[in-house]
């Protein structure tokens, strides 16, 4: 009998024991809801934006004036994708008279004007350089339209922006191709760059 109670004892210590272990245990976790697998995924990162335009990423206006051979003053406008269009004008006057072109004489003109119509498209538009093709027709306003010639310039423009406000630089690389009334023939001549300032209205 004794030994039915020993081994009784000797049960419900080893029970008791085992039972105590798995209170120990950590509670496993229980299994997440079906809705919680069902989530939308994160938002993609956003895409890197779009390189600055030099020009065209919206209508702007400028005025230009430049140090050259034949200076201009013009206003313009630039538009999308990347043209630009302008009109200018120039003007000399000498107390002594105009030169007669051809030789030393000197008419009674003392003030002359000369026209310019532009046009260009940049090829490279990447801020702060923009390089264009262009283009500009020239031709005398006064003291007689048209006369004695007029001129087709095109050529090659960069244009730089080195600093934060609306002043952009440039010169340019430009053919000028005489056509003089009458029946003279039209000759070809490579022009000295110069310097071209820029100022963008805001």
């Amino acid at each position: 009998m004794k030994r039915l109670n020993r081994a009784w004892i000797a049960f419900a210590l080893v029970s008791g024991m085992a039972a105590t272990a798995q209170a120990d245990e950590p509670a496993t976790p229980a299994p997440a809801p079906a809705e919680a697998s069902m989530q939308e995924p994160p938002p993609a990162p956003a895409a890197a934006p779009a390189p600055r335009k030099f020009a065209g990423a919206r209508t702007s206006y400028y005025l230009s004036g430049s140090v050259s051979d034949s200076p201009f003053w013009t206003v313009g406008t630039t538009r999308a994708p990347g043209y630009s269009i302008a009109a200018g004008v120039s003007f000399t006057y000498d107390r002594n008279g105009l030169p007669i072109a051809g030789g030393t004489m000197r008419s009674t003109d003392k003030l002359s004007a000369q026209g310019l119509i532009y046009g260009s498209y940049y090829i490279y538009n990447k801020f702060p350089v923009g390089i264009a093709a262009e283009v500009a027709v020239i031709a005398p306003l006064a003291p007689k339209a048209f006369d004695p010639a007029f001129a087709i310039r095109p050529g090659l423009v960069i244009y730089y922006a080195p600093f934060p406000v609306p002043l952009v630089f440039g010169t340019a690389l430009d053919l000028s191709i005489t056509m003089p009334k009458g029946d003279a023939k039209a000759s070809v001549a490579a022009l000295t760059p110069g310097l071209r300032i820029i100022y963008v209205l805001p």
